[in-house]
């Protein structure tokens, strides 16, 4: 990381927090051997639990990069879940994430549901977000994204999501 976010702070190593919030926190729970995979077991088991009777245990927000797609993947191939994949469209997708969203969906054989955004409104607030010179430009889609994502796992009565 550099000066160009303007919260970053180093501390006197010229470690910023991101590498510090790392390694303070985030690797010594990080557990990619057996017992991370144990644990990956457990929390697949209760979620199919609590999917029984269902369509979808799960419900994953799908951009249709390379995140998303790979949680989609590993939620489906071993985790053993079986996850609607949700995609929000709004108005900026590429043809690359398209493809890859038709890709993902044929190769793992998973449902998928698109909802998309009234192009229109996201204009609006994207252009006064620009106006604004808000350091985020994202903050639109993303609050988008999640809020739609949250409404339906909510409405389908869906109580776990994968992000």
């Amino acid at each position: 990381m550099d000066t160009s976010d303007p919260c970053i702070i180093f501390d006197f190593r010229g470690w910023c927090e991101y590498c510090n919030n790392f390694y303070s926190t985030i690797k010594p729970s990080w557990s990619t051997g057996e017992e991370g995979q144990l644990a990956l077991k457990d929390i697949a088991e209760k979620i199919k639990a609590a999917g029984q009777g269902r369509d979808f245990d799960c419900i994953i927000g799908l951009s249709g990069g390379l995140d998303s797609s790979y949680a989609a993947y590993i939620a489906k191939e071993k985790m053993g879940l079986r996850p609607l994949l949700f995609h929000v469209d709004a108005g900026w997708n590429t043809d690359q994430a398209v493809s890859n969203i038709e890709k993902l969906v044929d190769g793992l054989g998973l449902d998928l549901y698109t909802e998309v955004i009234n192009w229109e409104e996201m204009k609006d607030l994207q252009v006064a977000f620009l106006r604004s010179q808000i350091a985020d430009q994202d903050l639109p889609q993303d609050g988008a994204f999640f809020s739609a994502l949250y409404r339906f796992a909510r409405k389908n009565k869906i109580r776990h999501i994968i992000t």
